[in-house]
């Protein structure tokens, strides 16, 4: 039963209490109305505890998220732009890049843009400017569970191409601050495709500070290039915001924990008046052999974010090419991930930090 402002309470004994379930949750679906965004459709969802706001308009990635009406999701200069502002030339998908709590890269390439055999591809992909084609929302009771849920299929494909079709799902409940998000890849074209995923999952003020940490269940770390080599030893820490910051970027071979599935958490335990907040990102290592984490603290781009992917080839497309590392999918052939994303506040946050130590002691015990 939803655990809602401190009270446990059956179906009908909320419903005896409220004369819509829009008085303490729920979905409601709207559209942006000026710059950039006008006309753009979005949802938002909220479960009486965590809020967040996809872009049905943006592959169903989140933009806002916020626990306990306390945003921790980073947003960049950009705001949110209609997929017609979408640039495929070299690094201009930045000019459309809004953050959130997900950012979707890929379906076919991730990291920076380049050519190859099947063409030229600007960087991240195009997914996340992909408007869904089929959305649907609902709001249904199990017993005394009440469960929120959307739906979209996105479809990334060329005449003469590639055609590929995601397929989304998202779902949670009222009283809870977890998502569940089940994503469903198919190849319905004829030819071979390549396929590069990855959730680029950003925390920002108040989450991000000095006091600030990463953890993830991990067995290895490296970093991408010599400015990530001069910060390794702080790969796992915030900071304060500084001038001219060179972004950072670390590459980690995921571990799982005792249920099988791998995490990373950003938590910041001395944030909003000691309570502290984070967040967590669960994720099934077999399908998502990768994880990066992105470490930016330039003056008004303050930003730490965890990213699991389906190869650890960040270093883009033709590079995944050449060593060996980039996933295809064959005609007719699907690939499923799942994961789970929980916004956390008090005992949650050591809970997580001690699952995740678990794993690690676990894995170098094992080495």
């Amino acid at each position: 039963m939803p655990d809602l402002f401190g009270e446990r309470l059956t179906r009908s004994e909320l419903e005896a209490r409220i004369g819509t379930l829009s008085a303490v949750g729920g979905i409601t679906e709207f559209e942006y109305s000026s710059g950039r965004a006008r006309g753009v459709r979005a949802v938002r969802l909220d479960t009486g505890r965590l809020c967040v706001e996809f872009v049905i308009d943006r592959a169903l990635d989140i933009a806002r998220a916020a626990i306990d009406g306390v945003p921790f999701a980073w947003r960049s200069a950009n705001e949110i732009a209609a997929p017609s502002y979408y640039d495929p030339n070299g690094d201009e998908w930045l000019r459309s890049f809004f953050g959130g709590w997900l950012t979707t890269c890929g379906l076919a390439n991730f990291g920076p843009a380049g050519r190859d055999a099947w063409g030229a591809f600007g960087l991240h992909g195009r997914i996340d400017n992909t408007p869904a084609g089929e959305y649907l929302a609902r709001t249904y009771w199990e017993g005394d569970r009440c469960f929120l849920e959307l739906a979209a299929s996105m479809h990334e494909s060329k005449a003469l191409g590639t055609n590929l079709v995601l397929h989304r799902r998202w779902r949670s409940e009222l009283g809870s601050t977890t998502l569940h998000l089940e994503d469903r890849v198919v190849n319905v074209g004829d030819k071979r495709a390549p396929h590069m995923l990855l959730y680029h999952c950003n925390a920002g003020f108040p989450l991000v500070g000095e006091q600030t940490r990463v953890y993830a269940s991990r067995s290895a770390t490296a970093a991408r290039d010599a400015d990530a080599q001069a910060g390794i030893e702080r790969w796992d820490r915030g900071g304060m915001p500084a001038a001219d910051f060179a972004e950072q970027v670390f590459i980690h071979r995921p571990t799982a924990c005792a249920d099988g599935q791998a995490r990373a958490t950003i938590v910041n335990t001395a944030a909003c008046g000691g309570h502290g907040i984070g967040f967590e990102i669960a994720y099934d290592p077999v399908a998502l052999p990768a994880l990066f984490s992105w470490r930016q603290l330039s003056r008004g781009e303050f930003v730490l974010a965890v990213e699991p992917a389906n190869t650890p080839a960040i270093q883009g497309r033709e590079y995944a090419a050449a060593h060996g590392l980039l996933p295809f999918l064959e005609p007719g052939e699907e690939r499923r991930y799942t994961l789970a994303f929980t916004a956390l506040r008090g005992d949650d946050l050591t809970a997580s930090i001690a699952t995740i130590a678990k794993a690690n002691a676990t894995s170098a015990a094992a080495r």
